[in-house]
């Protein structure tokens, strides 16, 4: 790749990430400002500390844009194993918030191990899969990262945090699938995990309630349909414009987590249609310009990571959108950059400077115009 195609690959991205990032801080204040004025006092309360934690999320976003990618390769290992030792920590010691331990504070400060294990284990399977190819091992040697990634569920699912284990077992999947396994393997999967399934549901009826509430939130709709029903109310309200950065009236007590789990809503009543189907194409770019950089790279390591970048934002998006849209059953993700919550900024920009610096560092195969017109 010639420096002026790098150089126009890079800055696509950088705008991209630019706008999200300002957009996201936009609809943090104005999804949380009633929030904080009913529970604080002060409207701008949560803005404020998302503000706070871009300083050390900015800060790691450069040292890693600087730092050549390469060099994670080292820590990838050491990663995963504070991550486990964080995720036992938080079952230990850890906050419970609405019944669930996902969360270590510290000084007032609440981390959540669950968003440093997402980052870590990107990292390692990347390393993992690259030394696979690398060496030419048999696929026996699978269950190594099929053992890291189950343990790191089962984790997830003590605290409970079921929206973090889908998003583990999601990125087991995609780096499985990329590395050559038998297809047959994912259905394989998915049904082996059913009795687990039915346990959780046995055990946590809210599970169960969340699953009917999908299917048909009518039924319940002061109850377990009420967030399924509010979020559809905020996105429909919204037409194709919105009503306005601002102007929104679901985010006023009428629909629960508006700057967390629900952040989309609220994008879709004041921004409209239009503003969902354009964060959804800022996001696009990043993801589908990290699965273009997968095929391109020329180191194996460096192709793995940008694929586990891809889906680590297509994952997180698709998640979040899907049940505002009520296309999956309720679930805690976040919005990388637009909901609140300063693990996720901090993790997501930290991955951003991965990103950045695969653009700037990573040698390329030979080009293809057309697919490089295309991206471009």
């Amino acid at each position: 790749m010639s420096s002026r195609q790098r150089l126009k690959v890079y800055y696509k991205c950088l705008i991209a990430s630019a706008l999200l990032l300002v957009l996201g801080a936009a609809m943090v204040l104005s999804s949380s400002s009633s929030y904080a004025l009913q529970h604080t006092g002060d409207p701008l309360y949560y803005f404020k500390k998302h503000c706070l934690f871009f300083v050390p999320g900015l800060c790691l976003f450069f040292f890693l844009r600087r730092m050549h990618y390469s060099k994670l390769r080292r820590y990838a290992k050491l990663l995963v194993l504070i991550s486990l030792v964080l995720l036992i920590l938080t079952l230990i010691v850890g906050t419970e918030v609405k019944g669930s331990k996902r969360s270590i504070s510290i000084k007032g400060f609440r981390f959540q191990p669950s968003e440093l294990a997402k980052f870590s284990l990107i990292i390692y399977l990347a390393h993992f899969f690259a030394r696979y190819q690398e060496e030419n091992k048999n696929k026996k040697v699978f269950i190594i990262p099929i053992a890291i990634a189950g343990l790191i569920m089962v984790l997830l699912l003590l605290e409970p945090d079921f929206g973090s284990t889908v998003t583990v077992f999601a990125y087991l999947m995609g780096f499985l699938i990329v590395s050559g396994i038998n297809w047959l393997f994912v259905p394989a999967t998915i049904l082996s995990s059913i009795p687990a399934i039915i346990y959780l549901i046995k055990n946590k009826p809210y599970m169960w309630k969340r699953i009917v509430a999908f299917l048909n939130p009518e039924q319940d709709p002061l109850g377990a349909g009420y967030h399924v029903i509010q979020a559809l109310i905020s996105i429909g309200s919204g037409g194709i414009f919105g009503v306005g950065l601002g102007r929104g009236r679901q985010k006023m007590e009428f629909l629960p987590e508006a700057h967390k789990d629900y952040v989309f809503a609220v994008i879709g009543e004041e921004l409209g249609f239009a503003g969902c189907v354009f964060v959804l194409f800022l996001f696009g770019i990043i993801i589908f310009t990290g699965f273009w950089l997968s095929r391109k790279i020329r180191d194996v390591f460096g192709r793995y990571l940008a694929f586990g970048i891809s889906i680590y934002f297509g994952i997180q998006t698709f998640l979040h959108a899907g049940v505002t849209m009520k296309i999956l059953p309720p679930k805690g993700t976040t919005l990388p950059f637009f909901s609140y919550g300063g693990s996720s900024l901090v993790v997501a920009l930290a991955i951003l400077g991965v990103f950045f610096s695969l653009i700037q560092n990573a040698d390329f195969e030979d080009d293809e115009p057309e697919l490089v017109s295309e991206i471009l």
